[in-house]
């Protein structure tokens, strides 16, 4: 069984014609890989078991748990990782509050779904 990308595009039918769009899920990811890659040169293995997405209803909560292996990788403690994720994270165009947990876990939680971009 191959493994999913992270950057995979659906293609979606639209009154004028047709159009990539990408996962809520992958935008998210996405978006904390490129916070990671400006903080980290080097930049290290990012694990697909460092993101958790849960939906219920109209809201839904992301979750990145990676704070504690990336701080392992690059030698330091894992609230200064959380600190420099959270300044270089783009949280443009997503309407969630944002929370950093005591255990060193960035938390977004939507209040409604956002829209598929």
């Amino acid at each position: 069984m191959a493994a999913k990308g992270l950057c995979q595009l659906k293609r979606q039918r639209h009154p004028g014609g047709w159009q990539a769009t990408m996962d809520v899920e992958e935008l998210i990811k996405q978006r904390f890989i490129k916070a990671i890659k400006k903080c980290f040169k080097p930049c290290p293995l990012i694990g697909p078991r460092w993101f958790r997405y849960k939906r219920a209803g109209e809201a839904s909560t992301f979750q990145f748990v990676g704070a504690k292996g990336l701080a392992k990788a690059t030698k330091s403690r894992p609230k200064d990782v959380v600190k420099q994720i959270v300044e270089n994270l783009n949280m443009h165009q997503l309407e969630a509050e944002l929370e950093i947990t005591s255990d060193c876990r960035i938390v977004l939680r939507f209040s409604k779904l956002p829209e598929i971009y």
